[in-house]
């Protein structure tokens, strides 16, 4: 009852928002067409949503498409949350709150933030009428006893707890991490603690300076019905410091019976094809499912180093449920269809006219992508 009471809230919110209704920017009629691995193909959609355009983003960080039907942007130099519509139209922005890096929403329609400190934030939207702007920044959390941790990423998992990508950064003269991981949150904000990955590992079920996390549970966006397996969850990370390298820089922790209590395992199905291949990923940003369970990925990239000289470049993949790459649209630069470090991705639940949407950090902008057969 208590979900059919927020879907009906939504719909309400939907219907009787005083706002103008903005339809879905077109399509021109110039055909794109990024590596057609698959028969599906995706374009870009006019405009960009920049500065020159109108949207004054500074460096945006994540991108997440909320339960709510909104688009919630990480502005995160310009420190505020921007609300948006589907089609990329402005409905309202937070308050001040410094550097948000990851977003994510409960059943409540609260939005959950992390800024790369020890602390979490909630918005109340249920309880504010749905008004960005004048609803509080809340502190939810801070982890008081560990002051250099660093919470990268967030995701709900059932609908009220969540769990936390952590690093910290206590030796920072050497840039290694002294721990890595994944923290599981009550839904009252309470640590239970951390998910049991191995520290700084080097291969699965392992975490090396992760960077966004996302639960199974998001792919079923209206909540009325959850998989048998909704703890489980994706993470990316970027698996390097100067003494630690992990090849799987994505990776599938899913559920298994083990002497009849349920644990969490690394989901081996997916070894051997394109989603634990480093070819494809090599500094993902930002993961995100589609209601069919489709997976995304943006990677920032990366130029040559001394560790690696080859140069990486940056844009989205989409893998299919069992790990095989479908699409690919890359390319660096500041032009349309290409990307500078981009950081956040974000995917409408439905496979019918889909859009993706990338927060291209380096170019202080988001950029909307239309999954099209023709």
């Amino acid at each position: 009852m208590r979900y059919l009471k927020i879907s009906l809230f939504s719909l309400f919110l939907m219907l009787s928002c005083s706002h103008d209704k903005y339809s879905l920017p077109t399509v021109p009629d110039v055909e794109d067409r990024y590596s057609n691995i698959g028969k599906e193909v995706y374009n870009f959609i006019y405009p960009i949503l920049n500065k020159e355009n109108g949207w004054d983003f500074k460096k945006p960080s994540d991108i997440y498409f909320g339960v709510d039907n909104f688009v919630y942007v990480c502005d995160t130099d310009n420190n505020r949350i921007v609300m948006m519509d589907a089609g990329g139209e402005i409905q309202g922005v937070s308050q001040f709150i410094e550097h948000p890096e990851a977003i994510s929403q409960n059943d409540s329609l609260a939005l959950l933030i992390v800024n790369k400190t020890n602390k979490i934030y909630k918005i109340d939207l249920f309880n504010n009428n749905h008004i960005i702007s004048n609803a509080p920044i809340e502190e939810v959390y801070e982890q008081t006893s560990q002051p250099d941790r660093q919470f990268t990423g967030i995701t709900v998992y059932n609908g009220f707890e969540y769990y936390v990508t952590v690093i910290d950064v206590a030796d920072s003269n050497t840039n290694y991490l002294e721990f890595s991981f994944v923290y599981d949150f009550r839904g009252d904000n309470t640590l239970k603690g951390p998910i049991p990955l191995y520290v700084n590992g080097t291969g699965l079920f392992s975490a090396i300076l992760p960077t966004s996390i996302v639960s199974i549970r998001e792919r079923y966006l209206d909540i009325s019905s959850r998989a048998e397996d909704s703890k489980a969850f994706l993470f990316t990370q970027t698996g390097r410091t100067s003494q630690l390298t992990n090849s799987f820089k994505v990776q599938s922790i899913t559920t298994s019976m083990f002497e009849g209590q349920e644990i969490l395992v690394p989901n081996t199905n997916l070894i051997w094809t394109d989603f634990y291949s480093s070819e494809y990923i090599w500094n993902p940003e930002d993961i995100a499912l589609d209601r069919q369970g489709y997976i995304f990925v943006v990677d920032a990239g990366s130029s040559k180093s001394e560790l690696d000289t080859t140069t990486h470049t940056p844009g989205f993949y989409r893998f299919s449920t069992t790990g095989i790459l479908l699409q690919s649209v890359v390319g660096f630069g500041d032009e349309p269809k290409q990307f500078n470090n981009p950081k956040g991705i974000a995917v409408s639940p439905f496979l019918e006219e889909q859009i993706v949407y990338i927060a291209d950090t380096g170019n202080d902008r988001v950029m909307l992508f239309r999954l099209s057969t023709d």
